[in-house]
């Protein structure tokens, strides 16, 4: 395997081993894990904490292009796992499962608070998954850094077997002999194409990245056409996995998309973020509707102080008041709504008009028909014209011709 340069993980996930020139990297602190000290660098501030795994051998510097310029978009949180960088070596078998685990210590030891946007680079794109598939509760987005693919191997084989025996001979040569029983764990991931987490990863926002730069001389089968191919259909069957984000597919730049290329990294993940905050959003958004609605259906409900409770802007209280009105046929409660709101936005065209409109619903004609005037003396009053003054006009000869039609 050409360790040196490798564009992408091979069929052993190919070591992000590029040894990239020294850059200047986030301040770093060493941070006490049970008996081990544990390389870490934090920055930024926000409601999300970033953080960032590293690919098979490379420690928390090879996101020097990276965290520094996410700072203002949320907490960033690089290390270097246990045996690499300035993190102390640990005794016994050192696999995923004893790589995932030292990142519940990490987070747990360092206090790192979710919701978590987990970042992994070609193997740790392996320990993200399993972190997220032990706690899904915690992750609000993850963003995969052209990713290692358990299948990756099988699908090679598929083509080529011999060629791919070769690969896993190079990369094993290339391979630190410290590092290589870890490697071994790997292979034996890709050889069975499992992962072997519990549990299903969490319906999050995404981004895959996908590097498919091409060599114009291959030196390894993982780095030909066909096995390219094989590699971006993978990357494209782990985007479908999840139901919103965005596959990134580049030609510009090798398997380390972070080095040679990080505004793509930093443009993903703060679109995660974004995604992932609009979602939060939206949850509370129909957690604070829900709880109004529950609370306006009590008997007695003082329906102005629910309002005022709620902290529902005007509009949001009059989707509200037609939400009851139209599909949960609560006319009575709906046109309270409307009455309040009335009474709290006492200069708003629409809040008068949408009163108005409940009280036609109800048979009260006339008490509507003064609402709708109200609106209409409001609305020209503050220079409105056009649609709005029509509508007005419209709903007031609806009251008109209500009130005609009556015995």
């Amino acid at each position: 395997m050409h360790l040196a340069f490798p564009r992408r993980p091979g069929a052993a996930v190919l070591l992000c081993a590029l040894m990239a020139a020294a850059l200047p990297a986030p301040a770093q602190d060493q941070i006490k894990v049970g008996d081990y000290q544990v390389q870490m660098a934090t920055l930024g501030t926000g409601r999300y904490t970033v953080l960032l795994e590293a690919g098979f051998g490379r420690d928390l510097t090879v996101w020097r292009r990276v965290a520094p310029a996410l700072a203002d978009a949320a907490i960033v949180v690089a290390y270097s796992r246990a045996g690499l960088g300035r993190s102390d070596a640990r005794p016994g078998p050192v696999d995923l499962a004893a790589r995932t685990r030292e990142l519940e210590q990490l987070v747990a030891t360092a206090k790192l608070q979710p919701p978590f946007i987990l970042v992994g680079h070609s193997y740790g794109a392996f320990l993200i998954r399993s972190y997220a598939a032990r706690h899904p509760e915690q992750v609000a987005g993850m963003v995969f850094v052209d990713p290692s693919h358990e299948r990756f191997e099988l699908e090679l084989r598929k083509l080529d077997a011999s060629r791919v025996d070769s690969d896993n001979r190079a990369i094993e040569g290339f391979t630190p002999p410290a590092m290589r029983a870890e490697l071994r764990s790997v292979q034996a991931i890709l050889e069975r194409g499992e992962l072997g987490t519990p549990g299903r990863l969490p319906d999050v926002p995404v981004a895959v990245l996908t590097s498919v730069q091409q060599r114009e001389a291959p030196q390894l089968f993982l780095e030909t056409p066909a096995a390219v191919k094989v590699w971006r259909g993978l990357h494209d069957s782990l985007f479908r996995e999840f139901s919103s984000g965005s596959h990134v597919v580049t030609p510009d730049s090798g398997h380390n998309i972070h080095l040679e290329q990080p505004e793509l990294v930093v443009s993903a993940v703060r679109q995660v973020i974004a995604t992932a905050g609009a979602r939060e959003a939206k949850r509370k958004l129909a957690q604070a509707r829900a709880d109004l609605f529950q609370r306006l259906a009590e008997d007695g409900a003082d329906v102005g102080a629910a309002l005022a409770a709620s902290g529902f802007d005007e509009a949001e209280r009059n989707r509200i008041a037609y939400e009851l009105l139209g599909p949960r046929k609560q006319v009575q409660l709906a046109v309270r709504v409307m009455r309040a709101n009335a009474e709290r936005f006492a200069d708003s065209a629409n809040a008068q008009d949408s009163y108005g409109e409940g009280l036609l619903a109800t048979g009260q004609a006339g008490a509507a028909k003064a609402q709708f005037q109200k609106a209409l003396a409001l609305a020209e009053a503050q220079g409105k014209a056009g649609k709005a003054l029509a509508g007005y006009r419209g709903n007031l000869d609806k009251a008109e011709r209500a009130l005609a039609a009556s015995p």
